[in-house]
């Protein structure tokens, strides 16, 4: 499970959800395998848990009396009377160990020990059941105790969220009163005032205002105000039952605002409110339903009457209002709810993403699995061995496979899994605390990986695919360029940023410092009445001004200043420009029981002679903008005219116009892509008010809830999107972000492939990239754009492989269109990896988040052993995020659903150096030394057995001491590995950032590799025979029992001493070998907490055997070693046996070091370099002579400002 305190989600009051997903999901699967993400579309990988909800859909009535008739008639009756209570606890005090020992149980290797756990209790055993069931007890107890005080935090935060206050109508006491959240029902009418969160999915009701704006981030993770108003039927009659109180010192504003709501409420239950709603959905903006009223008054009905309010009166996601989100700018909202408890969008849009699983992890599974393999084939080969050499058992050769199996069945050490999690946490630890990759600007967010388990691929990504906008520049979209009327008025950014497109010098030489040229410009054609410019130039700020659906607010500190806020930087942008150039949205106003909004437009530049004149623009329809359309339009009506407004990307706005773009428009557009600026076409029309009225009509008739809603919005959308006039263009500036750069030359010096995704246009992209020095000039570069047809696509396939071959530095150019038909062919898809193997970099462009995705998988599908890494901030960023091996989410100004569903969070882009160069490629290392270390100890301690199971002839009798065995790879070996490896340095950050090519060893999978992995087998082996064969064979030959058939007889009794002797003589010997083999593989075998380790553990060892051997606790538990420590210490002999297999680890040792010297590593290099470097340091006298040196690792490039730590000296590893 991932455990909701390491998200990065906002409140605590959001949390239960994950809990709750983990709560209903943990029986069918592991924990470990389950990650929450929210959602806000379908197109995003993962399944929502509520998208196989059997709901109905739901009537709430509210009757005279003050009672609630529902249909279902059992939804308040749900959880016993409280339906809208969280309870993500999973156990009870008495199904506690029960459940938690079943959902251990899923793991297969607590199956393979329960299995052994139950053999051992047989009477043919050979160990004592004390020594196998013993350990693996405490591991399931601990385990358990875990998942207790897991599911303390859960009921804890359960309680928090159940226990928050709301404001709830109390029918015949005819007032508001205080309940908590787990006490609302459905039918409920909530008072919810400003900066509070609604409890339950709720209609709204009547907004102050007339408009209620509320902040979904702990929904979906957009920070941008929404805006909710209540529908036409309500506003009709409540909006004119009693004036809003306003703020005074006088008057007591809460007690005024409690008595209208009341008011309200009344008002509703007398008229007898009637909700026919859809049943539950998963998708956010999927709500609709229709309103009646039961019993309306004469007075109510003629006044919806004079309103032409429709009745009933259809409603859509616009009335209502999802569980979790905050109300935000408006004073207070009245609501009744709708949905509770399961049925609210919060709970139906946890979903199940998939499951991502390191390659390292199934290495290890695999290696498990050959081990056990092994293991079974060894036993199968004993019981036919003693039936050969006439050594049957008496109980028959299955109890002798079964014997032996409980003898080697450490091969697979019960710590393994345990201690493979404990790294990677230590792994992820290391990143969260990193101060290299705290963002410097407040709140000073450090990275979080929100999984450890994929640490490790960070050190091995072949493919980085990186959104543009937000995670490459900014976001922060500054107004840099128009043309209106064909003429370009200049650059609207400060003086220092102007171009050489600024050919009008009076105009520059009367604008005033700091003013920029082009608002300049602009303000003198708008002073300017006569100018042939002006009429376009005020119509272009008044599109601008109209055309969005952003808020506004005001800055109490400044009084006057706007405050602009939307879904779309672009969209402040404009607002902000205009507001500069003297015409400013100064608020939007909705219409009691109408759908028109009134935008008011101040204009310091009016026609007539008095100033700042307020123009009202009544918006009738707004067609929002989409991924698909790629265009925004608003039908409104000024003045008595009726006009439709649209903006959009230029390629799609073309065909949209009245006539195509002019040449000189046209050669506009080229030169700001070729600035790297962004695009919009903005364009109108007049409309007959005839026509508007009735197409009007086919719109609010399109937009009821029907099977092919969308479609009929787009077909009329389309009869409006046509023979537009242009009005003008709009160029935005992008600004990159600090060191993306570096970042970027450095990632490819690494020899990481890097592929630009995004939806602009193919000039505004390659300028970016050319600006992150992604392309460098001497770069040759293959464009394959605007494919006509699948054949045509594979003709530019074609066409680029042959420009590309034989070059090791081209890049790729390419399309939506292109991707659209080069994956629908298995020829062209292999086609086009083999092109991005052949380039080092990749710009692909006009693309949705379907293809980023579709992209990403293609990479997977045709390198199944490569990595994928995927970089966004954007919720369009989340189906590639998801898609990818290890999804990283930049924390940006679009909202945290790229977060949400990312593995590590970052704040900005460059911190993607370290986490790789750093964190990644250390983790990689460390992840197979582990791997390799923990297989090579467990088959030292194996090969014992495997020898004396021979010598013995297969009698089945183990070879150490069971309690010294069972405690080996616990007590041992396991904490060395741990703290060896997660602490052991190779090189410091900065060097590791200005050395890319140290990451090759993790592309090239130079640690962890067949080789490698054998090698550390033979090593296993030769180190297993060394350290039992010579005490054994010198010490040990006397045992008794050699004989066959020999059953009888106990090998083990106090007669075979020296053999015991031996034995636990052997033992030490592959605790100080196992020891020595992990100092040889450390990079700082000196290191204080290195030597620290060694010398504790092999103290707890001597300690433990001497507890067994020479207590009388010992005697009861290990009878047959008692005295025996004494001895072998003691003893001159023992201790000369034990320094011949040390002495023959010297050959290990020089065979180590020689391959170091002949065929040393980027890194062995690089740390030599740094040793050199060190030392001349330390050999230096005199400042001035330091001052001259120049250290060999620096001279091979220079260290980018952005990848230096931001505070505290780098990373504490």
């Amino acid at each position: 499970l991932k455990p909701f305190w390491l998200t990065d989600w906002g409140p605590c009051g959001q949390a239960w959800a994950i809990s709750y997903l983990a709560a209903e999901n943990n029986i069918a699967q592991e924990a470990s395998q389950l990650q929450g993400v929210r959602m806000s579309s379908n197109d995003t990988g993962a399944t929502p848990i509520g998208s196989t909800t059997t709901a109905k859909p739901r009537s709430v009535s509210l009757c005279k009396d003050g009672s609630v008739v529902l249909e279902p008639r059992d939804v308040n009756a749900r959880q016993g009377g409280h339906p809208n209570r969280v309870s993500t606890t999973r156990f009870t005090l008495l199904s506690w160990l029960p459940k938690s020992l079943y959902w251990q149980f899923q793991r297969a290797a607590n199956i393979y020990f329960a299995i052994v756990s139950i053999l051992v209790c047989f009477d043919w055993s050979p160990t004592m059941t004390s020594s196998t069931v013993g350990p693996f007890c405490a591991v399931l107890l601990w385990t358990a105790l875990k998942d207790a005080f897991e599911d303390m935090r859960r009921r804890r935060d359960d309680d928090a969220e159940n226990m928050r206050q709301c404001d709830r109508y109390n029918a015949k006491k005819m007032a508001f009163e205080k309940t908590s959240w787990a006490d609302v029902l459905v039918g409920d009418i909530l008072l919810t005032h400003q900066d509070q969160a609604f409890p339950a999915d709720v209609l709204l009701l009547r907004c102050q205002g007339g408009q209620g704006f509320i902040s979904t981030v702990n929904l979906d993770g957009e920070t941008n105000l929404k805006e909710r108003r209540a529908a036409d039927l309500l506003t009709g009659f409540l909006e004119r039952s009693g004036q809003e109180p306003r703020k005074s010192k006088d008057l007591d504003l809460e007690n005024l605002i409690q008595n209208l709501a009341a008011k309200n409420a009344s008002m509703v239950m007398e008229q007898g409110l009637v909700c026919n709603l859809d049943e539950p959905k998963v998708v956010l903006t999927d709500m609709g339903g229709k309103l009646s009223l039961a019993s309306p008054t004469d007075e109510v009905s003629q006044l919806l009457e004079e309103l032409k309010v429709d009745i009933p009166c259809y409603i859509s996601h616009e009335n209502f209002v999802p569980r979790g989100c905050v109300l935000r700018n408006t004073q207070w909202v009245l609501a009744v709810v709708c949905y509770v408890g399961d049925e609210t969008k919060t709970r139906l849009n946890i979903a199940v993403g998939t499951v991502k699983t390191s390659n390292m992890q199934k290495y290890l599974n695999y290696g498990v699995r050959c081990l056990i393999a092994a293991l079974m084939l060894f036993c199968v080969y004993t019981s036919v061995a003693s039936e050969v050499t006439g050594n049957s058992h008496p109980e028959g050769a299955l109890v002798l496979f079964f014997i032996y199996w409980i003898i080697l069945y450490q091969v697979v050490p019960i710590s393994l899994y345990v201690c493979f999690e404990i790294m990677k946490l230590a792994l992820g630890f290391l990143i969260n605390v990193d101060p290299q990759m705290v963002d410097p600007k407040p709140p000073h967010k450090a990275a979080i990986a929100r999984t450890a388990d994929l640490v490790e691929e960070l050190g091995q990504v072949n493919f980085v695919f990186s959104d543009k906008t937000g995670t490459l520049t900014e976001n922060e979209m500054v107004f840099a360029r128009a043309l209106i009327g064909g003429e370009d008025v200049g650059d609207f950014r400060p003086r220092e940023k102007t171009t050489d497109m600024d050919t009008n010098t009076d105009t520059a030489n009367e604008a005033k410092p700091p003013m920029a040229p082009g608002l300049a410009e602009c303000k003198r054609i708008l002073r300017n009445p006569s100018h042939p410019l002006h009429s376009e130039v005020k119509w272009f700020f008044y599109c601008l001004a109209t055309c969005h659906s952003a808020q506004v607010d005001f800055d109490d500190n400044a009084p006057g200043k706007p405050i602009f806020s939307g879904s779309s930087p672009d969209e402040v942008a404009f607002l902000d420009v205009a507001h500069a150039v003297g015409i400013t949205f100064m608020k939007r106003q909705r219409r009691p029981g109408q759908s028109n909004w009134d935008f008011h437009i101040r204009d310091r530049f009016s026609d007539s002679e008095e100033e700042d004149v307020m123009h009202m623009f009544s918006v009738i329809c707004e067609i929002p903008f989409s991924s698909d359309r790629k265009r925004m339009t608003i039908v409104c009506e000024h003045e008595g005219q009726y006009y439709a407004m649209c903006k959009g990307a230029d390629n799609v706005m073309g065909s949209l116009l009245s006539e195509p773009y002019p040449d000189k428009v046209t050669d506009s557009l080229t030169r700001y892509s070729q600035l790297g600026l962004r695009t919009l076409t903005f364009a109108s029309k007049e409309l007959d008010a005839q026509y508007v009225e009735q197409w009007r009509k086919q719109f609010v008739e399109a937009s009821q809830p029907h099977e092919d809603r969308e479609g009929r919005i787009e077909a009329l959308a389309t009869k409006m999107e046509n023979n537009l006039q242009l009005v003008g263009i709009s160029a935005i500036e992008d600004r990159l972000q600090e060191g993306v750069p570096e970042t970027i030359v450095a990632i490819k010096e690494a020899g990481i492939r890097f592929w630009v995704l995004t939806g602009d246009k193919v000039e505004t992209a390659v300028e970016i990239v050319r600006a992150c020095r992604l392309f460098t000039e001497d770069m040759p570069l293959a464009y394959m754009v605007n494919a006509q047809s699948s054949e045509h696509a594979t003709q530019l396939l074609e066409a680029a492989r042959k420009k590309l071959e034989g070059k090791d530095n081209g890049g790729l150019i390419l399309d939506g269109t292109l991707v659209y038909f080069a994956t629908m062919s298995k020829n062209d898809r292999r086609l086009l990896y083999e092109l991005a193997l052949l380039s080092k970099a990749c710009v692909c462009c006009r693309l949705s988040p379907k293809q980023k995705r579709n992209l990403v998988e293609l990479v997977r599908e045709q390198n199944l052993a490569g990595i994928t890494l995927a970089i966004g901030d954007g919720a369009n960023d989340v189906s590639m995020i998801l898609g990818a091996h290890v999804g990283i989410g930049i924390r940006g100004k679009e909202g945290n659903q790229a977060v949400q569903a990312s593995d590590i969070a970052i704040s900005q882009f460059r911190f993607l150096l370290p986490l790789l160069l750093c964190h990644g490629r250390r983790a990689y290392r460390r992840v197979a030394t582990f791997l390799c270390y923990y297989i090579y100890k467990s088959i030292v301690l194996a090969i014992a057995d495997a020898i004396w199971a021979h010598q013995y002839g297969f009698r089945g009798s183990i070879a150490y001491p069971e309690w010294l065995s069972s405690a080996y790879s616990t007590f041992y070996t396991s904490l060395p590995v741990l703290v060896v490896l997660a602490m052991d340095t190779d090189v410091p950050d900065k060097v590791a950032v200005t050395s890319p090519k140290l990451y090759l060893e993790g592309i090239n999978r130079t640690r962890f590799n067949m080789k490698i992995f054998s090698t550390w087998l033979l090593s296993a082996v030769w180190h297993g025979s060394l350290v039992w064969l010579l005490p054994n064979l010198i010490e040990g030959s006397d045992v008794p029992g050699n004989a066959a058939n020999d059953y009888g007889r106990d090998p083990y009794d106090q007669n075979a001493i020296d053999f015991w002797r031996a034995s636990c003589c052997s033992f030490t010997l592959v605790v100080l070998v196992v020891s020595i083999q992990l100092w040889m593989v450390a990079l700082n075998p000196l290191a204080r907490h290195v030597v620290a380790v060694f010398v504790f553990t092999f103290l707890l060892y001597i300690a433990m055997l001497f507890t067994l051997g020479e207590t009388s606790m010992g005697r009861n538990m290990q009878p047959q070693i008692y005295g025996v420590p004494s001895v072998i210490f003691s003893q001159g002999k023992y201790v000369l046996v034990s320094l011949l297999p040390l002495c023959a680890l010297l050959l290990d040792y020089a065979v180590f070091t020689g391959f170091k010297l002949a065929m040393p590593s980027p890194l062995d290099l690089t740390r030599r370099d740094l040793a050199k470097s060190r030392s001349s340091v330390h050999s230096s006298k005199d400042d001035g002579e330091l001052a001259g040196q120049q250290q060999p690792w620096a001279a091979r490039r220079p260290v980018p400002q952005s990848a230096s730590p931001v505070s505290g000296g780098g990373s504490p590893i």
